[in-house]
């Protein structure tokens, strides 16, 4: 199931599960207040991902730990350290936060199995 309503979790976790090029999306969601819940899964698989040294394209071996909080309207948390995402029209869309979590974790910087232990050589 990839587009779940907000109005259809309770206190007991519905599973999900995605996939996008060779990677796998699986966790669970909970309700947990009045607008929140929460998201708790695993990211596992490989994407392509360019060396950010020779821009060469490689295989990135995924096992990432996903866990946030979801919320359907105005939040009034007092703990400003929650991870709040949130969702529109009351939908949560599996697809676009995977897509948004995949695109995350390309943005960090990752260096090919060629380029590892190099270190760039810059001239001024």
């Amino acid at each position: 199931m990839n587009i779940i309503p907000f109005k259809h979790l309770d206190s007991v976790p519905m599973a999900f599960e995605s996939k996008q090029e060779n990677a796998l999306f699986l966790g669970t969601i909970v309700h947990k207040k009045h607008n929140i819940a929460q998201l708790n899964g695993t990211i596992t698989g490989t994407i392509s991902i360019p060396c950010d040294m020779c821009a060469e394209v490689f295989e990135k071996t995924l096992n990432e730990e996903v866990s946030f909080y979801l919320a359907d309207g105005i939040v009034h948390e007092n703990d400003s350290e929650l991870e709040i995402v949130d969702i529109s029209n009351s939908v949560i869309n599996i697809e676009e936060l995977f897509s948004s979590e995949l695109e995350l974790i390309k943005s960090d910087y990752y260096c090919c199995s060629n380029c590892e232990g190099k270190t760039l050589e810059r001239e001024f």
